[in-house]
């Protein structure tokens, strides 16, 4: 029988509700993380292929949230596609496409939004896709979109602050302050928007999580309420609190970033509601007669 965890002394076990009602929630919507969750590299990870075709086989709805802030749906899904995950474009939500949609979405009037990009060639593309009209001129620019960029000159992080200062809207794709590549980290979109905020006194609205605005556009997607929505992730700094503003339950798997005792011992909207030692077990309970 599984019984809620009684802290860090509690015997370890598969599945640990630290909500109690999690035991009898039955979820009608699910939103997951990928890189820890479902595939570690280019390696699925066990449990992954069988999570997804049972979804799928019971009709519930589900969605791939990433804070990828360079590639649109279409493009993560055939990198997921490539190593072996059955993924479609319209099941993944990455911070790319969520920061177009949500400038698209609050933006008043029958023109396509003025937006000033800030990250790099795809970030510009992604915008464009997703019915923005990106200009290079301060003075026209009615948003700024940071994402990382590789190439980011000091002139036009100057100009991306002075359109902020002029009243264009700072929209910032995620909060990563570093992005791992081969050669070390490099500072990510986090890193620049920190930049901007300190040179303008200017606040950002953040896309990716921990923020909820790329859960609640999943949701909204899938046509369902958080009530009984749940997102399964990896991290307590990003997949936990961002699942919990947008008001769904969440489960930490432990095959990624965070370990179990670092779950135990979170607090506040970093703690999880169950605690899974990998996706089996999130299946074996998930689909449960």
């Amino acid at each position: 029988m599984i019984r809620p965890a009684r802290g860090l002394g509690a015997k370890p076990m598969a599945l640990e509700f630290l909500n109690p009602r999690m035991a009898t929630l039955r979820v009608d919507a699910i939103t997951l993380d990928a890189d820890g969750v479902l595939h570690r590299g280019r390696t699925v990870l066990p449990g992954a292929l069988d999570l997804l075709h049972g979804l799928n086989e019971r009709a519930i709805p589900w969605q791939i949230v990433t804070n990828n802030s360079r590639q649109t749906a279409e493009r993560a899904a055939e990198h997921y596609r490539s190593i072996g995950l059955p993924v479609r474009g319209d099941q993944v939500v990455t911070a790319a496409d969520a920061t177009a949609a949500y400038i698209v979405g609050v933006h008043a009037g029958a023109r396509r939004p003025r937006v000033y990009p800030l990250g790099d060639a795809d970030q510009r593309a992604c915008l464009i896709a997703g019915g923005c009209q990106v200009t290079d001129d301060e003075d026209r620019a009615e948003y700024v979109a940071v994402g990382i960029n590789r190439h980011l000159t000091y002139q036009r992080l100057f100009h991306a602050c002075n359109a902020i200062r002029r009243g264009a809207r700072f929209v910032v794709a995620n909060l990563d302050a570093t992005v791992p590549t081969e050669t070390g980290a490099i500072p990510g979109a986090g890193a620049l928007a920190a930049a901007i905020k300190v040179a303008t006194g200017k606040d950002w609205y953040a896309i990716g999580k921990p923020a909820p605005e790329m859960m609640l556009q999943a949701l909204r997607r899938m046509a369902r309420a958080p009530a009984a929505a749940l997102h399964v992730g990896d991290r307590l700094d990003s997949d936990v609190p961002a699942a919990l503003r947008a008001g769904m339950a969440t489960a930490l798997v432990t095959t990624g970033e965070h370990g179990r005792e670092e779950g135990l011992a979170a607090s506040g909207d970093a703690r999880p509601d169950i605690i899974a030692a990998d996706l089996p077990t999130v299946n074996a309970w998930l689909f449960r007669p």
